[in-house]
């Protein structure tokens, strides 16, 4: 990272009105196709999640809460006949596509970009006949582009003698701004507008990780309100309400007062067109926390039958890592419940060595009570890798190590640089296809098989489609119940 920038009193503008102006005039034609097929590949993926998470703990009572509301029913709810509100419908659709965890992530800058984003984008379209596929792939590569930016130009360092313990979520604080320009790009607002809406979300930031820490519920509604946030600041841009404009950089602007004034400024502004930051997205094969997935990756590559095992010693690389899915360890050993397991990484290492994957039929709540799987996480050993505190920066995803102990006083050490999933190590359209059909089939019933089909073309063709609005009603009848 360059040198931390220092706020300057005679600066001209805020970085945001930067990012609105080079976002606002952007057209397809402007952006690569390995980024617009990146963009479209994750939105499958999206899909994928949205499919498994319709009847995951949380959603069935905000649905509920949803129709208590009430709302003019112009936007389709996912695996719902229920009809209601942009902002509600976000609120759900949000909820759901990251309920199980399935959902695409940027691992260094610590954010989810797609769910934060398009769930707004299909609800607009749905709303707005008007808008076509290849206005809202473009509004979603250049929020998303944004967001990414935003995540990544705060000094963060997730070890080391400069790591703190972070309370908030570029997640859900990135995300608001992120869905907030979504929304202004396809309500067509103008440039002032446009920062009125980050303004007005901006003044509504929330969500933090306590939730985790807790295992609570609003781990998965947290996302949904961050999208509700977002569409909800647009909406109040469009009839006049005016927000601050100075929403980074500002005396009390989210880089200045959250971060202190200390961030690089050309990761947010610079090579704007040319350097893809969302690019570097990752795509989650395992419903689980992705600090997990390099472990799971190094466990399944070891290959020691369950019976061999003696002990399994994980090589832990950031008081992050640790914070987030080791700390407390009895806990993370016997998760509460599928959520909790969810960021266990004993516990998912356990599974992953006695399954030989980690599904989302393995965390299931009679699942997670497996005694085979509960007496290994008892020896699953996470120490904190000796360099962690030699590391500096956003080193994300860092090199895990997993030693497995057999029986016969043998070892097998195995490293995972990258995940499955990661650029460097990605998962291509067949991988996400497969993962959609995975993803159908979950829960108490299937995905109608015809209308997932039909879900996945369209996905592939949406730059060249004139009512990507069908998206959202597809979405909902693939595993429509009744209203």
């Amino acid at each position: 990272m360059a040198a931390p920038n220092t706020l300057q009193p005679d600066r001209t503008s805020d970085a945001m009105l930067d990012l609105v102006r080079w976002a606002g005039g952007l057209t397809l034609a402007d952006i690569p196709e390995a980024v617009l097929d990146g963009t479209k590949r994750r939105l499958l993926d999206l899909v994928a999640a949205a499919l498994a998470g319709t009847q995951a703990d949380g959603v069935p009572q905000l649905l509920r809460a949803v129709e208590d509301w009430g709302g003019r029913p112009v936007a389709s709810v996912i695996g719902s006949a229920v009809r209601t509100s942009v902002p509600h419908a976000v609120l759900l659709n949000a909820t759901i596509s990251r309920a199980l965890e399935l959902d695409d992530v940027h691992e260094k800058a610590l954010l989810h970009p797609t769910v934060a984003t398009a769930p707004i984008a299909l609800a607009l379209a749905e709303q707005d006949p008007a808008l076509d596929g290849g206005r809202l792939l473009t509004a979603l590569v250049a929020a998303q582009e944004v967001m990414c930016r935003l995540g990544l130009a705060p000094e963060y360092h997730v070890a080391g003698p400069r790591h703190r313990p972070r309370g908030w979520s570029f997640t859900y604080q990135c995300g608001a701004l992120g869905g907030a320009l979504v929304a202004a790009l396809l309500r067509g607002l103008d440039e002032s507008r446009t920062l009125d809406a980050l303004g007005n979300a901006y003044t509504a930031l929330a969500g933090n990780q306590q939730a985790i820490k807790e295992a609570s519920l609003a781990i998965r509604v947290q996302q949904g309100v961050t999208a509700q946030t977002a569409v909800q600041s647009a909406d109040l841009a469009a009839l006049g309400i005016t927000g601050p404009h100075e929403v980074l950089e500002g005396e009390y602007g989210w880089l200045s007062y959250w971060h202190g004034g200390t961030y690089d400024r050309s990761v947010l502004v610079s090579e704007l067109g040319d350097r893809w930051e969302s690019a570097g997205a990752s795509v989650k094969p395992y419903p689980v926390c992705r600090i997990t997935h390099n472990t799971v990756g190094a466990t399944l590559a070891a290959g020691v039958a369950p019976a061999d095992i003696e002990r399994i010693v994980v090589h832990v690389n950031s008081q992050e890592s640790w914070d987030e899915v080791v700390h407390p360890l009895e806990r993370r050993r016997r998760p509460a419940s599928s959520m909790d397991a969810q960021f266990s990484l004993p516990f998912i290492v356990a599974i992953a060595a006695v399954r030989g994957a980690v599904t989302l039929a393995g965390l299931t709540e009679s699942a997670i009570r497996d005694p085979e799987v509960l007496a290994l996480a008892e020896r699953v050993e996470p120490v904190l890798d000796p360099g962690f505190d030699r590391s500096a920066g956003r080193v994300i995803p860092m090199p895990i190590v997993v030693d497995v102990h057999r029986r016969d006083g043998t070892v097998v050490t195995r490293r995972s640089e990258h995940p499955l999933g990661h650029p460097g190590n990605p998962m291509d359209w067949a991988a996400v296809e497969a993962k959609v059909w995975d993803c159908a089939a979950w829960g108490a019933a299937p995905a109608d098989h015809a209308v997932v089909a039909e879900l996945v073309a369209a996905v592939r063709g949406l730059a060249a489609d004139r009512a990507p609005g069908r998206l959202a009603g597809l979405l909902a009848r693939a595993k429509a119940v009744p209203a």
